[in-house]
Formats: C-alpha cells, sequence, structure tokens
C-alpha cells in the first residue's frame, strides 16, 4: 500500500533518499537537516512510501501535486529512493501518477550519479518518462540590447489559432497534439495572449519565426517566462534570424516591464538554442537532470 508520512517519520525519509544517494552518513546528515524544516508536518503530506504490512518501506519519492483548478497541471516527483527493490520505486510513481490527476509530469535527479539516472530511465521508460538535462536561463529587461531592424510582432487570437499552431507544426517539424497544445498555452500558468507572437518582416508577408511567453507578475519589476521560440524551418540554419526574433520579443516584454526578468527552461538537447540566448545576454544559472513525462 501507499501512504504518506508523519512528521516525525520526515528525518527517516531525508535519511533513505541520502543514502540513495550515496552519502557516507545518510542518518547524521538528516538529523543535522531536521532543525531546518520549517514544516515538518506540511511536507509530511507529499512524501510518499510503499509499504509492506510485513516490512520496512521499499521505496519512497517526494510528490507536488497540482489543485484540480491550477492553470499548470504538472505533478512534480523528487528525492525518490528505494531499498535495493528498484520495482517498488517503478510501481510507487506508477500509482501515485494513477492517483494525482495531471496533464505533465516531472521527476527531478538531484545529486544521482549517472548510474542511477540509467537505472531510472530504464525502469520509467514503460511509464512515459524521458531522460533530458534541462538549462535555467534567466535575462534582466533592463539590459535589452539594441536592434537594427526589430522583426513585426503579431500577438494571438483566438481566429489565428490555428496559424500558429500550423506556423508551430511546420518549423518544429511536427504537429502537436491537442493536449501538448493546451499545455504549451498554461506552461507556466494562465495563458495570456497578448505574450503569444507570430513575427514577421512587415505585416503583409508571411511569419519568419514564433515566440510564446508566459506572465506571473505583470507589473514594472515582472516576471516572464520564455515558453517556445523558434524561426521558420528554412530558416533554421540563419542564427541571426532568431537573435532578432529573441531580441524582438525581449523588447517588447521589456515595454510592458522595463525592470522586470525572464526565465526560460531549454532542453540540453539543443545546445545551439542555448548558446544562441546566451549570445543575447540570458545568463545560465544551472542545469537539473529530469525525467519528463510529456503530457498526452
Amino acid at each position: 500500500m501507499i501512504r504518506s508520512l508523519t512528521p516525525d517519520e520526515v528525518p527517516w525519509f531525508v535519511g533513505r533518499s541520502l543514502a540513495y544517494l550515496g552519502h557516507s552518513d545518510p542518518q547524521g546528515m538528516s538529523l543535522r537537516l531536521a532543525p531546518l524544516l520549517k514544516d515538518a508536518r506540511s511536507e509530511s503530506r507529499h512524501c510518499y512510501v510503499l509499504t509492506d504490512p510485513e516490512r520496512s518501506p521499499s521505496a519512497g519519492v517526494h510528490v507536488r501535486a497540482p489543485e484540480p483548478f491550477d492553470d499548470v497541471q504538472t505533478l512534480l516527483l523528487a528525492s525518490p529512493w528505494h531499498h535495493d527493490d528498484r520495482a517498488a520505486l517503478t510501481r510507487l510513481i506508477a500509482e501515485l501518477l494513477d492517483e494525482h490527476p495531471h496533464e505533465a509530469a516531472v521527476l527531478e535527479l538531484h545529486s544521482l550519479d549517472a548510474r542511477r539516472r540509467g537505472e531510472l530511465e530504464a525502469d520509467l521508460a514503460g511509464l512515459g518518462f524521458v531522460l533530458d538535462e534541462v538549462q535555467q536561463l534567466r535575462f534582466e529587461l533592463s539590459e535589452v540590447p539594441p536592434i537594427g531592424v526589430p522583426l513585426v510582432l503579431s500577438a494571438w487570437t483566438a481566429a489565428a489559432d490555428r496559424d500558429f499552431r500550423a506556423f508551430h507544426g511546420a518549423a518544429e517539424g511536427r504537429l502537436l497534439s491537442d493536449a501538448r497544445w493546451a499545455y504549451l498555452k498554461r506552461r507556466h500558468g494562465p495563458f495570456h495572449p497578448d505574450l503569444w507572437f507570430l513575427a514577421h518582416e512587415t505585416l503583409d508577408q508571411e511569419p519568419v519565426g514564433y515566440a510564446f511567453c508566459g506572465s506571473t507578475e505583470r507589473r514594472i519589476d515582472g516576471t516572464f517566462s520564455l515558453d517556445a521560440v523558434g524561426v521558420r524551418s528554412d530558416l533554421r540554419e540563419d542564427s541571426e534570424m532568431l537573435r532578432r526574433l529573441v531580441i524582438s520579443t525581449l523588447h517588447e516584454l521589456s515595454g510592458m516591464s522595463p525592470l522586470g526578468t525572464v526565465e526560460t527552461e531549454l532542453s540540453g538537447s539543443d545546445p545551439k538554442l542555448i548558446d544562441i540566448l546566451g549570445s543575447v545576454g540570458f545568463e545560465r544559472e544551472g542545469r537539473t537532470p529530469v525525467l519528463i513525462k510529456p503530457p498526452g
């Protein structure tokens, strides 16, 4: 059976997780970390273990489940562990996926070595998870670089949704399912139509690129997310066009929030895009190995 923990069991759970990471003194470290827990009662409700009445728990994972009416319907998993029973951890995660409604799921693999990541990749592939290493980047809108000739951005409308979807599919070489298209709109919060753009040289010409953004705070120092960006398929080798697109988008966002920031997470499988954003002025903030179960 699956159960959550009581508050006094949280240090034990942390110790199990540290042991799975290969820490030399997991229980000692967990006891030293225990006083730093701000709310053990709240944390205990997010720690799940697979138990057998005749044995100690054989696997555990920390879970942050979306509420039914949240815009972002991503199930967040972290601190996985098992006690010499890989199948137990797979079963635990499978049952949690069934128990908590979600559109996508992300299992963070902080501090796990390559062997452990490889085991989890193999064990959870059947549940739809794929291994990635996500690069976080951040840009300060007060530092938008100058641009010679900006692209013209046209915002999403309900009537234009089909055109936006068709252009995105042609640019990326694959059409998104209805579930993935809906998820992309709410990837980091409520959908903001005025932050989804097609880019043109002039409005009477066909689009050359797209930039889909989100926002969690609309104010002078607000925060935006860059959720997807790309150029037309015949321009994919044109790094300068992509730079123009990104800078044009940053200028648009800085007009809304001149002291704001833009954050993005990019797949490690696209180092070229990471380098181009870096050349524009995005700062790299860290890389996180993850297993991702996409929507649909």
